[in-house]
């Protein structure tokens, strides 16, 4: 997510070669079944909406409650709203993979990664897949879209209410740092 979907897809802070950023995209549909264009015309929404009735993960509106423990399902609801997808997608993949399978197919990619933990490591592997699926929507859409807009430090002000989880940006690749 830190490196594909908001540096290089969201910001265009990073340019990635075009096998890594495949590999990425991959990667997303198996662990997510999200869609590049979703995940980056919501982000870039929420920075144009920032703490505003438009925004669409923002806990001064939803509550922090609801974007902790509901984040994932912010993020599928907005993810259907074709005017955000147009107006904030843009510049995102638009080749037959992403029309035909990651963005048609997005529960083959979740399915696949049952099947291939399960064959991998039997029968725990349905508990790795569990956490795997958990893991990026607690964490991003939770943690950082929620208690990076509600609570934290902040190192200057800002019109939005953007904090510092954490002085450290360790545990999810510097996201936790979201007022610096």
């Amino acid at each position: 997510v830190t490196i594909y979907l908001h540096r290089h897809s969201a910001h265009r802070a990073l340019d990635l070669h075009p096998v890594a950023a495949h590999f990425f995209r991959f990667w997303l549909w198996l662990t997510t079944g999200m869609t590049t264009k979703a995940w980056t015309a919501i982000h870039r929404k929420h920075h144009a909406k920032c703490e505003q009735a438009e925004d669409p993960h923002s806990p001064q509106i939803y509550g922090i409650r609801k974007v902790l423990w509901q984040g994932a399902e912010l993020y599928r609801a907005e993810a259907k709203n074709t005017e955000t997808l147009a107006r904030y997608g843009h510049g995102t993949p638009d080749d037959w993979l992403e029309r035909h399978l990651y963005d048609r197919r997005s529960v083959w990619g979740v399915s696949l990664m049952l099947v291939i933990d399960v064959l991998l490591f039997g029968l725990p592997g349905l508990a790795v897949w569990a956490l795997q699926m958990v893991w990026i929507p607690f964490w991003a859409a939770g943690v950082i879209n929620g208690l990076g807009h509600y609570w934290g430090y902040r190192n200057f002000e800002a019109q939005d209410a953007s904090t510092n989880v954490s002085p450290w940006g360790l545990v999810i690749g510097g996201e936790e740092l979201h007022n610096n």
